[in-house]
This record gives C-alpha cells, structure tokens and sequence, in this order.
C-alpha cells in the first residue's frame, strides 16, 4: 500500500482512463467521468447515478471492502472485476479515498483503458447463432416484407410464405392490423394456426421492433413459437368432457362424483339399521386434477393457504388442513362450512371466525392475493391464528351437517385458537399486527419519503424520511391535502398526476414519475421526483402511495455538467477556429518560398555552380512541402471537429480508387522494395462516400504502410462483403506493428510513434485525419497490430452505405 495524493474530479473529467467516484457503504457510483460512464454502456452520468448494483458483484464488494480498510490519502492497486458491464476480463485500476458531497469517505477507482479488454462478439458469430435458433425468426421490414429467414423457419414454410407478413398470414386484413398496431408500440404477439410444410400448426407470432428509425430490411424481429403440443397439453390436463342427457356438457370430475354419490347411497341403504339414523349431506366433492409440480410449490409454502377459483374450492396445503382439523384435502372440501366460506369470497378478511363443529371455533385472518391458475388466475387465501374479540360468541346458527366419511388418523394439535362455546370466554379486544409494525419501521428507514393519499388527495401516512424532507410531522400534515406541501407551479402537475391515475388510460401502466418543487417548513423550496402508484386494496382508507426523493445534488449536479459542456464545446470551436484560419494565413507565405526554392533548383535563371547552394534549395524545398502537408491536415482535421467539412457523397467504386492510389504510390514502394498486392472482387458493390476524402483515406493508409515496412515486406490491399452485407475495406502489412501504448500514441494529433532505430518523417496527423474522415464518411474505423507482425487497418461500410448491384 503507498500513501499519495488522489486527483481532483475536475482534473480527470477529460483524461482518456476511465474514473469513478463509489460511496462504498452503499455501493453507488455517485461521479464517472466520460471513459467511466462509457465502461457501464451508458449515455450520461444520471444513468450510473441511477443504476443498482449487486454487493456480491466481485468488483463491487472490493470496493466496499476498501471503503472499511483504506485510510485518508492511502491508495492500492487492485484487480476489479464487474461481469454486469459486458466486460468478461477483470481489470488493474488505482483505488483511493476520496471525499463525498456529505464528508463521508468515498472509494476513487482510475483505470486506464489499455488495463481495460472489451469483449466484442465478431458479427459472422452473431449471424451464425441466428440461424442456430430453435424458434422460427426472421427480420421484417417497415412495409411488412419478410427478410433473412433462420433454418428453423426455413425447415416450416415455403418459399411463397415467406416473401412478406401477408402471405405467410394469408390474412391481408389480419397482417395490416398487427403493422398497425407495431407502429405505436415496440413488441405484439397473437397466436394464429399457419399452414407449414408439416401442416397446419398453431404458433405464438411475436413482432418486435428493433429500433425507432425506419429501416426497409431490418424494422422489426418476426417470431414465431410452435405451441401445437403445448395446447394438445393444456386441452389433457383439462380433462375429457362429457355430455348428460340433456346435452349439457361436464367435466369428468363431476361425473366421477355422481357415480360416487350412488356408491355412497348404496352402501348406506345397506348398513342402516333402526337404531342408527344417517343423514347423509348431498354428493361428494371431488378434489380438482393438479399437477403435482403445482402442489409441490403450494405445499413448500410456509403458511396454511386455500386455493378457489369459480365457486370452487381447488387445493389447500397440509398447513390449511391442520389449521381446520382435517385429515385430508377430500374431507376438508367436503366440510360445507369451509366450502360456502371460501368458495366464492372475492375479499380478504381481517378476522373472521368459522364454527367447526358444535364445540370448536377458530378465529383467522385472511389475506387474498392472485395467483396464476389453468384457463385464468384464482384466489390465495394466507389464513393466521387471531384471538377473538371482546363480544359474546353468539351461539351457532348453522351447524355443519354430519359427513359420512371412513375414519380418519388423529389430528395434531392445530395452531389456531379453538374456544369453547358454552363457556363464553370473554378475552380483551387485542388484534396485533406485527407485520404491520415491521412494514412502517422499515419504510421509516428508507430517505426517500413514502406517503399515502386517500382518493381526495389528502395525507393518510407520512414516513420518517418524508419528515426529514418536508420539516413537517405527521400530526401537523394529517388529513390536510397534499398539494398544500407543494409550489403553486407544481399543484396542477399533481393534480394532472392523480387524475390520470384514477383515468381508464395507460398512465397507470406506463408511471414514468414527475419533478415538482416542495415548500418546506424551513423556507424555500426543494426540487424533488415524485412518483405516485394507485394502492388495490379494497380494505385500505389510502388510496394511493406517493414516494418523493430530494434531486438537489442532481440538479445542482446536471447543471455543473451543463455548463461543463458548453464550455468544453466553446473552446473546441475556438480552437477549431484558430487552426482554421491559422492556416490560410500560413498559406500565402509559403506558397512564395515553394514558389521561389522550385525555380532555384530547376536553375530556371542560371546555373547554381555552389554544391552547397544547391543542397540549401532541396532543404528548403522539401521543408516547405512537408509544412504545406501539415498545414493541409491540419485544416482537414479543423473542419471535420467543426462539422465544417463539406462532403459530396456519390457513388463511389473503391477497386479504382485503390488502383489510383496504388499507381501514385508505386514509385515510393519500388525504392522501399516493398510490394503492393491487391485482392478485390470484380463483382465488388459501390458504395456511397466522398470520393477526394476517399482517396485521401486510401493515400495516408498505404503510404504509412509503406513507410513502416521492411524491404521485402508486401502491402496487401483487399475488400469483401460478409453475409450482413456490409462491405469491409483492409489495408495489411507485414511491417514492424505497435504495441498498444504505440497504437493509442498513433491516434492521437501530433503524436509521432518512435521506434529504436527507424526515423520516419511524419507530421502526426496521418491516422487521426483518417479515422475523422473515415467517420465522418459514416464508416466505422479499426486498427489492430501487434509488433514484428504487421498492422491491419479495416473500414467497414454498414449495409445502409452499400449499394445494390
């Protein structure tokens, strides 16, 4: 561990390694400067601000650890690893301690990108995995027309099928509805039979979009799922249906339970005698067919619940039966006082009591949530233990018939309070909701404010952290409405807020949350993010649950940010200015001396009889040449920082642009002894470019390639188009590479690569000029090399810039 002085924000907000601020204690990142934010694939710092990250991540809980070990002014070197990122590769970064906005100590991690190896997944892998799918897709075009089918759909429909939407629907009407309802949404799915090579089959049509702007081959993703089994599944697992007499159709289950209800009315016609007198209850319920992975799940549940949908109870777990006394689920829902509660209760309910038999009581809560069940959702019943209320237990109305049934094993002792009727036990009226209390002393740790609102608007709760954010108590805010905490210029907001929730529209669904201005009882306002969710239950006074966050920091945050930009823009377009305009009051100057060094070494006027006059002339010659390069770069690369570059894209055929650029560069080559091999298609597609800044491109990229050769080298110029159809363009020499160190020197303005023992005049524009023209040609530009084994420089032209042949 060394101990030094960690850098301010300000001076790593434009270095090129990557920095990040964490608050380790609760592992945030809370600053990154630009390389930072870029490492977390996100577009500004808000977006790591906001974004949560998992302790357990190795690189988070590194950090975290640091921020319990490391001391003021002390930093370490440690190896970091975040998979979440996209990075596969741990990293080496510096760690050090470093303030935060509130005094505590945070964690300032910099890693220089050449610690920092991106995974990139090559695109001949992503295609190949495309077709490898198991479910049918291919890509679809804006106007419906189908493209680029994987070997799944291939293998399902014909070549008819599989032209556009509409022919593989073979339902124009049906194909322009779901274009329709694409064009204001991302993704739709219905489910539809097709006719398929192996006939008709039922298949899930999932469409979705792959981006917002129109692309005719590649708008939307076209899947298609076979579920032909999986319904033939479902419509099993449903049972076979029969049809009575009448025509009326039942499940087996019913018919099962009336051939048991006559076996049941046989053997009790039997048994009977004069002294025994049985009362038999109606028909036997049978229990429902569920998979056992259902039951499985329902019975790992650590509280009795009953399940009921459709006037039916369904299942209830071995927890339920304890609860009620019962042996067995059969039992249980042959029990009518059970049956006619659960059945059809569409509610929860806080306390309730159920008379077992003509001695026993329990006393429950119900909670009811929905789950999801074969051919729709049903209800959950979560039951606990109460104790009963102050009042008498009246006596029982209706008392549970008498249930013939075989004997059953003894009961364990229930959980549930069970009292005895004729006793009348009068307890004291005490409903203890622990989980209640629990619930509110953890919102009431949370900073950011939680309140509840009933369907007026007015205060029902409010949490410790609204408290801290508003100055105010709960006593002092109760039913008062809350749009008395806010600014004037944010009540209409709210107002708009709450009656779009309580609308039929989708601003429930999509609640995106606002930013409004709260009036705190200290003075002043504060700006914060409100999002306000509707609450559904049914038994709750609060109607809505409102969670408010202070956004200071981030405002005062974005707008340091803000200005940060324009000042940075500001002086970019100086500086772009200054090299502009530096430059063509450099020209007139020099193109004298070009001029006049040009006629004194053809010896226009007289011969030049000194030998070293005559060498003068060269030097200045050749000086003056080398400074009307730079000049020319350096007002190439002014424009193109500028925008100020004026492009004339054409059609432009790159097999005769190299061919130019190979002629004019042969001579240089030939005294290198260096040999240019060119490798083209003769079907190769033009693209579109700008054909002086393509030439330009292609002079800077072999004549370098030239100069950073060997003799005996060779310089070899090719391009194709891969199955994407993008076309790549590949300068590859055998010269004596870079390093990485050298290659991110390389791309910089200004700056020379020096190798031991090779001086190579330059002005250290060549590589940064030609990545800004390439991207500014919209191509994208790649330079991988490695020492004594050559660079290869690749321009790839997306399939928007390749034309058809």
């Amino acid at each position: 561990m060394t101990t030094s002085n960690a850098p301010t924000l300000e001076d790593l907000r434009h270095v090129p390694d990557a920095a990040w601020l964490w608050d380790g204690a609760r592992g945030r990142i809370v600053w990154a400067n630009s390389a930072g934010i870029a490492f977390f694939s996100g577009r500004t710092l808000f977006d790591l601000i906001d974004r949560p990250f998992d302790f357990a991540e190795p690189g988070v809980e590194r950090v975290m650890l640091f921020s319990q070990s490391l001391k003021w002014g002390q930093s370490e070197t440690a190896l970091l690893h975040f998979p979440s990122s996209g990075h596969s590769v741990p990293f080496s970064a510096t760690c050090s301690t470093h303030a935060l906005a509130d005094g505590r100590a945070g964690i300032l991690v910099i890693a220089p990108l050449a610690n920092i190896v991106a995974t990139e997944i090559p695109a001949e892998k992503i295609s190949q995995a495309f077709d490898l799918l198991p479910v049918a897709a291919a890509f679809m075009g804006q106007d419906g027309s189908l493209h680029r089918f994987n070997a799944a759909a291939s293998m399902l429909f014909q070549a008819g099928q599989r032209t556009g939407l509409r022919e593989l629907l073979e339902d124009a009407v049906f194909a322009d509805e779901m274009l329709t309802r694409l064009a204001s949404t991302n993704t739709i799915s219905e489910i539809k039979t097709l006719r398929s090579k192996i006939g008709p089959r039922e298949f899930r049509l999932t469409l979705r979009r792959l981006g917002d702007t129109a692309d005719p081959v590649a708008f939307a993703m076209l899947l298609l799922d076979d579920i032909t089994e999986r319904r033939a599944l479902e419509s099993s697992l449903a049972g076979p249906v029969h049809e009575n007499e009448d025509g009326r159709r039942f499940e087996t289950s019913d018919a099962e339970a009336f051939q048991h209800l006559g076996k049941v009315l046989s053997e009790s016609a039997a048994i009977a005698t004069p002294d025994v007198k049985v009362e038999l209850s109606g028909p036997q319920r049978k229990p429902a067919i569920i998979p056992v992975v259902v039951t499985n799940a329902i019975d790992s549940i650590k509280e009795a619940v009953v399940i009921a949908k459709a006037g039916q109870v369904l299942y209830a777990n071995p927890l339920a039966l304890k609860f009620f006394g019962h042996g067995s689920f059969e039992a249980l829902i042959n029990d009518d006082a059970i049956w006619n509660m659960f059945a059809s209760l569409e509610h929860g309910l806080p306390a309730a009591a159920l008379m077992l038999d003509a001695r026993r009581e329990v006393h429950f809560s119900a909670h009811l949530t929905t789950v999801a069940w074969q051919n729709g959702p049903a209800r959950q019943f979560m039951l606990r233990a109460i104790h009963p209320a102050v009042e008498p237990i009246p006596e029982p109305v209706v008392q549970a018939p008498l249930v013939v049934e075989p004997p059953v094993a003894p009961v364990q002792e229930v959980e549930a309070v069970v009292v005895e009727v004729p006793r009348k036990v009068h307890v004291a009226e005490e409903i203890i909701s622990v989980a209640d209390d629990e619930l509110r002393a953890i919102l009431d740790t949370a900073t950011d404010g939680i309140i509840t609102l009933d369907k007026a608007g007015k205060i029902h709760t409010f949490s410790a952290g609204a408290e801290a954010i508003f100055g105010y108590r709960i006593a002092e805010v109760a039913d008062k409405p809350f749009i008395e905490l806010l600014a004037q210029d944010s009540r209409k907001t709210v107002r708009d807020y709450l009656a779009a929730l309580q609308g039929p529209g989708l601003a429930s669904v999509f609640n995106d949350g606002r930013e409004v201005n709260a009036v705190v009882k200290q003075g002043g306002t504060v700006p914060l993010f409100l999002t306000i969710g509707a609450l559904q239950s049914k038994t709750s006074r609060a109607a809505f649950c409102a969670v408010v966050r202070d956004i200071t920091q981030w405002k005062r945050t974005e707008k340091e940010l803000r200005e940060a930009k324009e000042v940075a823009e500001a002086t970019s377009r100086q500086k772009s200015e200054f090299l502009a305009r530096i430059s063509h009051e450099l020209r007139t100057p020099l193109n004298a001396i070009m001029g006049f060094s040009e006629v004194m070494r053809l010896e226009r006027f007289g011969e030049i009889k000194n030998d070293k006059y005559r060498g003068y002339v060269n030097d200045i010659h050749s000086s003056g040449g080398l400074l009307l390069s730079l000049i020319n770069d350096l007002l190439d690369l002014s424009k193109v920082e500028a925008g100020q570059l004026e492009l004339n894209f054409t059609s432009v055929n790159l097999s005769d642009t190299a061919d130019n650029a190979i002629k004019m560069l042969q001579e240089a080559a030939t005294g290198a002894r260096v040999v240019i091999r060119k490798a083209m298609p003769a079907d190769l597609p033009n693209v579109v470019a700008d054909q002086r800044s393509m030439r330009q491109i292609m002079l800077n990229v072999i004549s370098n390639a030239i100069k950073f050769t060997d003799p005996g080298g060779q310089v070899i110029v090719s391009a194709l188009t891969n199955q994407a159809g993008e076309l790549k363009f590949r300068v590859k020499d055998t010269g004596i590479g870079m390093n990485e160190d050298q290659l991110r020197d390389a791309l910089e303005p200004f700056k020379r690569v020096v190798t031991a023992g090779r001086e190579v005049q330059g002005t250290g524009l060549g590589l940064p000029l030609t990545k800004a023209l390439a991207e500014a040609n919209r191509t994208n530009f790649v330079i991988s090399s490695e020492p004594r084994k050559g660079t290869m420089i690749e321009l790839t032209f997306p399939t928007t810039r390749v034309l058809a042949e």
